[in-house]
């Protein structure tokens, strides 16, 4: 069906939040007037009713965004999608009544079309729930919101419960509220969230969106983690305990690495994430003389937990390499630093310089002793040589002989 131009109704919507600046445009689609007059729609409720002068007793409901559509068939003049969509609405949204009377469809329509300069309501909103219970929403201000624009924030977790708004706003150096912090939140109930503004400047746009805070949880790490060690095999058990208690829909994210070669767990690692669903885990790579750093981190696996990794546990340390600190290598590099240019100076010296004129010898006093020694050794030498002369001339031996004495007289 095309709409053709027809009754344009204007009307300021106001939502139970608070003052929100829209139009809802009405027409009909046909060329004939619809006999269906005074349609109104609740958007807190998202809740239609009209009024209409065809005798019928079903009527159809449509609530149309984008692409996406709902349709509901109702006996009476109302149709209510509480139970049965969960949709936005800065983004606008179609609501269409139709009736079937004698062959004819009368139909009429109603656009919601948030007002206010393009750019002016919050970017980048999300929230994160911490420590179990604690929630924080951020926002950015609008690329061409004023500068005096200041936002607001407003929390519903049911249609039919009243709304709250935000009482621990986050600050920014200029005082405009660009967060909210919420205590004790049920992270199991839908969420709805609407942000206005205010500017005296312009009209600001509102935004608004559902969250499921389960799914925005950051997990915290395990708890007491310990690691036993054996040489024979080498291998070390790794046991843990759970954040909180979730039976066994957790799984958890292990990361080993030997210490020196540390990497950034958040920033990947060549190997193959080790994953396991229970509290504990057998590691069969172990090196006796290495040491290493163990961190563990969780998120859910089938229960009503953040399907998001959780943070990382403090590192643990096992093993046992003993490394030499940063300042006691940084000391060994520096005496052998000392030493290596000590040496190329005396080698420049030995080389280019006369050691003797730079350490001359200190002068001693005479010996007279000495000198006594030193005349009296040519007198020994030249008898030593003397001897050795005579020594070596050749002797001749001459034979002897014995000779008769004469007889004695008597």
């Amino acid at each position: 069906m095309m709409a053709v131009p027809g009754l344009i109704v204007m009307i300021w919507c106001i939502m139970s939040f608070s003052s929100v600046q829209a139009v809802l445009q009405c027409t009909d689609l046909n060329d004939t007037p619809s006999h269906i007059t005074n349609m109104r729609v609740n958007l807190r409720k998202l809740e239609m009713t009209w009024e209409s002068s065809l005798n019928v007793t079903l009527f159809s409901c449509t609530l149309k965004k984008d692409e996406d559509f709902l349709i509901l068939d109702v006996n009476n003049t109302s149709c209510r999608f509480e139970n049965s969509v969960v949709l936005p609405l800065h983004k606008g949204l179609l609501f269409i009544v139709a009736a079937v009377y004698n062959n004819n469809t009368y139909s009429r329509q109603c656009r919601f079309i948030p007002q206010g300069m393009n750019g002016t309501s919050v970017e980048n909103f999300s929230c994160m729930i911490y420590n179990l219970s604690f929630m924080n929403c951020t926002w950015n201000a609008g690329r061409n919101a004023p500068k005096d624009t200041q936002y607001f924030l407003y929390q519903q977790f049911s249609k039919s419960k009243d709304e709250i708004e935000c009482q621990h706003y986050i600050k920014d150096a200029h005082g405009r509220h660009t967060g909210c912090i919420f205590q004790q939140v049920d992270k199991h109930s839908e969420v709805y969230f609407l942000v206005n503004g205010s500017s005296t400047e312009s009209e600001i746009q509102f935004y608004d969106e559902y969250v499921e805070p389960y799914k925005t949880e950051i997990l915290p790490p395990p708890l007491n983690i310990t690691v036993k060690c054996v040489e024979d095999p080498p291998r070390c058990i790794v046991q843990w305990k759970e954040p909180f208690k979730h039976n066994s829909c957790l799984e958890y994210e292990i990361n080993i690495q030997s210490k020196g070669n540390e990497v950034d767990p958040n920033k990947g690692s060549k190997d193959p994430p080790i994953i396991v669903d229970q509290e504990t885990y057998t590691f069969e790579n172990f090196n006796v003389k290495k040491k290493y750093l163990l961190q563990i981190r969780a998120h859910s696996n089938a229960c009503l937990l953040s399907e998001k990794w959780g943070e990382w546990s403090k590192p643990v340390e096992f093993g046992s390499e003993e490394y030499m600190s940063s300042l006691t290598i940084t000391l060994i590099f520096i005496a052998l630093g000392t030493i290596l240019v000590v040496l190329f100076v005396c080698f420049l010296c030995k080389r280019y310089c006369n050691l003797k004129k730079i350490f001359s010898p200190v002068p001693q006093p005479r010996n007279k002793f000495n000198i006594l020694l030193l005349d009296e050794q040519p007198m020994q030498k030249d008898y030593v040589d003397t001897e050795i002369k005579y020594e070596s001339e050749e002797i001749e031996i001459i034979a002897v002989e014995e000779m008769a004495l004469p007889p004695k007289e008597k």
